[in-house]
């Protein structure tokens, strides 16, 4: 039974576009530069883990503050060996990593040109506004949404908010996205009702385990699937 009338809130990275794969290549090519230091491959990836991750109370999410980690740790790892022509290099897996289009999910664009005359479609995501903002723009997507919202992060206070701003009724608004952490788990807690779309390659840090909320919660294999349900 497809659903009429409907608020859907959808997410951007690894929802609509492959995000996290550019970000997993580009850690590729770091611990390969970083690899003549003499450390191995996994303690390279640990401590750039740990320092992205505590990084990101400071400067948020995104491609811009990533960049500033990978920089970090390798001045950290090098020590007096650190070679300005590493340095460099880095800055340009970073600009890559910033500049590189994002290719759509299969299917995208048809369903939200099928689900675009039929319900509110807002974008909801989080990071850096610039970038993020870049993203859709190449995207092309930008029709099919009434508006595009970005949030330094997607916790049950962000959601709520988006719900008194936006002036929606709780019950036919779904949060539609890939992380359990971001987008699932809060639309939940604040009484929304959540579409989890699993990634195959979603970024670790999203890993939760879904916790059931007030709301309806549909599982789907992938984007088009909302067609069936909407």
């Amino acid at each position: 039974m497809r659903r009429q009338g409907q608020v859907l809130l959808i997410d951007a990275d690894d929802t609509l576009w492959e995000e996290n794969l550019h970000f997993e290549q580009a850690i590729d090519a770091y611990v390969a530069l970083c690899a003549p230091l003499g450390y191995a491959a996994e303690h390279v990836r640990r401590t750039l883990d740990l320092t992205e991750r505590r990084n990101i109370l400071a400067r948020g999410y995104g491609a811009w503050s990533f960049a500033l980690t990978l920089e970090e740790v390798y001045l950290e790892l090098a020590g007096e060996r650190a070679d300005p022509a590493h340095v460099e290099e880095i800055r340009r897996i970073a600009r890559r990593l910033q500049e590189e289009p994002r290719q759509l999910f299969d299917g995208v664009v048809e369903t939200l040109a099928y689900l675009a005359p039929r319900h509110r479609l807002l974008l909801f995501t989080k990071g850096h506004a610039d970038e993020q903002g870049r993203k859709v723009e190449m995207s092309g997507l930008q029709a099919f949404f009434e508006t595009c919202a970005v949030v330094s992060e997607k916790n049950e206070g962000a959601y709520r908010a988006l719900l008194e701003r936006q002036r929606l009724e709780l019950r036919s608004v779904w949060m539609v996205g890939n992380s359990p952490r971001s987008d699932i788990n809060p639309a939940l807690a604040a009484g929304m009702n959540a579409v989890y779309i699993p990634s195959a390659r979603s970024w670790d840090y999203e890993h939760e385990e879904i916790r059931r909320g007030a709301g309806e919660l549909l599982e789907l294999k992938s984007f088009p699937e909302l067609a069936e349900h909407f």
